[in-house]
């Protein structure tokens, strides 16, 4: 498989090392979620698009004989194997591709997930594919975190975007781009996936509770499209210490919390 030329190789690059360490990962209630709805046994394939660093394949492989993680990011795959040998877990296979290539080379999956990565593809022509590999009534799990700094009243947010505005610009980066609203991408989620031939979705809300401290989320931040540290140059030291100045005026033990809720859409193949 190959990767095609409408994929921005830049739009992560660099990021994976954070990504791995600093990326709040998903609670417990989102599998239970997914064991339930889906009736997950140990048994069936699953196939896991934008798996990043691996966090849902890794967390699910358990309830598979086999998991598929594809990511168009090398860097970001390399992450999710070192994280997988760490857990001793050797039913992942990982495929360097974009989720718009999957064809039939890639077999039959009971489930299909995209965690905090839907916004980035082909969605029509993604969540046909996906249709299109699922077994008769196999399902789809996409998750969607929202409340981010560029999307939240929060003063403690606005104030933190304040910060990374003024170095990186009005305009969120996405790699070689700018995108203006990343909650749009969502609107019509419901309605494409019954046009893929899916099921009307149903969606929970779940939530993360995230204990931060000033390093943790710099590195948070540095784990983002919108905050790759190459973007900032020689001038990385001086931003560094005005977000630890910011963040310290906002909790001065260095230490706080952040809830993100979380939007899961359970669909299945009709």
């Amino acid at each position: 498989m190959t990767v095609t030329s409408n994929y921005d190789p830049t739009l992560f690059a660099g990021v994976a090392q954070y990504y791995r360490k600093y990326r709040p990962r998903y609670t417990d209630e989102l599998y239970q979620l997914l064991i339930k709805e889906f009736k997950l046994d140990g048994r069936g394939r699953l196939l896991d698009l934008g798996t990043g660093t691996g966090l849902i394949a890794i967390s699910l492989s358990t309830q598979f004989t086999e998991v598929i993680g594809l990511d168009p990011d090398r860097e970001m795959l390399q992450e999710a194997l070192q994280e997988a040998e760490l857990n001793n877990i050797k039913n992942i296979r990982w495929i360097h591709d974009m989720a718009e290539n999957i064809s039939t080379v890639l077999g039959e999956f009971h489930l299909a997930t995209i965690g905090r990565a839907y916004h980035w593809m082909d969605k029509a022509k993604v969540l046909q594919l996906v249709n299109d590999r699922l077994v008769p009534n196999g399902g789809i799990a996409i998750t969607y975190t929202y409340e981010d700094i560029w999307h939240s009243s929060e003063p403690w947010k606005q104030k933190v975007l304040a910060v990374v505005k003024k170095y990186l610009g009005e305009k969120r980066r996405t790699g070689a781009g700018t995108i203006e609203n990343l909650d749009a991408t969502y609107a019509d989620l419901p309605e494409l996936l019954q046009r893929s031939g899916f099921t009307a979705p149903v969606i929970h809300k779940i939530a993360i509770e995230k204990t931060w401290t000033i390093d943790s989320w710099i590195g948070y931040l540095y784990s983002t499209a919108f905050c790759r540290p190459d973007y900032f140059g020689d001038r990385i030291t001086q931003f560094e210490q005005e977000m630890r100045d910011t963040l310290l005026a906002i909790a001065p033990t260095g230490e706080f919390i952040e809830r993100i809720p979380v939007d899961v859409y359970l669909a299945h193949k009709n």
